[in-house]
């Protein structure tokens, strides 16, 4: 992974952002075709992006991802607390300062929900949406509501460790690849900041008609372990796109990134046919 990374020329933004620098870790393959720009989920990293790299039915394209600040490379800034409405207007930032007119979005979990906030507010940025299991409804919040009932300090002597314990003895390899991220490179602190945010938009953000309302072609990807969502019943009516990935949970790009980049090319060529 790491020479994948090196050889993509992973870079570094200096971004300022409420009076406070940012330095946030990108990398981007530059291709002939349109760009995608991939948003991770809660302690993640760009590296759920890296296999993008070399999959052949995206070696026209033009792929950005970046590191949330605590998150991969990025370091999180002292004293300042960011939740989901921050990383939407760091997005915004990052894109900016980055070579792009307009793209395809693609977001993860919570970076799903991210990307949806973003598209709302700058869509005119935005082509595509593709949602992989993004933050929707309450019952995709299930390690950030449990963060977010409990102080820091229980968080960082306890609540913490028993997520990560908990991933480590799954037997699923995006879990896996999930608490190694986790270990490695997730700022306890952001990790913590993000989860109340998070948590008040699935609640009671009226997610899913926001997803289904954009203007823009849009798709859903989830994983066949998770085919019981209450609501893709909802999303399907509404004539939204879903895709599920076999043999996969929440984490398609490690559990089957085949079937999740072949469908990520499908939705390509259906919208933005060359």
């Amino acid at each position: 992974m790491k020479n994948r990374i090196d050889t993509m020329q992973s870079q570094n933004l200096e971004l300022v952002y409420r009076n406070h620098p940012l330095q946030i870790d990108y990398f981007i393959r530059h291709g002939r075709s349109g760009t995608l720009i991939y948003l991770h989920g809660l302690g993640c990293s760009k590296n759920d992006f890296i296999e993008a790299v070399s999959r052949a039915e995206l070696h026209a394209h033009t792929l950005i991802a970046f590191d949330f600040p605590g998150c991969g490379n990025s370091p999180y800034p002292e004293d300042i607390s960011l939740g989901i409405y921050d990383l939407v207007e760091i997005t915004h930032l990052v894109v900016s300062a980055l070579p792009v007119d307009d793209f395809v979005i693609i977001g993860h979990s919570m970076g799903g929900l991210v990307a949806l906030l973003y598209a709302e507010r700058y869509g005119e940025y935005v082509n595509g949406f593709i949602n992989v299991e993004g933050n929707l409804a309450p019952e995709d919040c299930f390690f950030s509501r449990e963060v977010a009932q409990h102080s820091f300090t229980y968080f960082t002597t306890t609540a913490f460790k028993d997520i990560k314990h908990s991933l480590t003895q799954s037997k699923n390899k995006g879990f896996q690849k999930y608490a190694e991220t986790l270990t490695k490179s997730a700022s306890e602190k952001a990790f913590f900041d993000c989860c109340p945010s998070l948590v008040d938009y699935s609640e009671h953000g009226n997610l899913i008609q926001r997803f289904i309302a954009l203007k823009i072609p849009a798709m859903f990807v989830y994983g066949s372990k998770n085919r019981s969502l209450s609501y893709l019943t909802t999303l399907k009516d509404s004539g939204c796109g879903l895709v599920e990935i076999p043999h996969s949970n929440h984490f398609p790009g490690y559990d089957n990134p085949q079937a999740l980049y072949q469908a990520i090319a499908a939705f390509l060529r259906k919208n933005f046919p060359r």
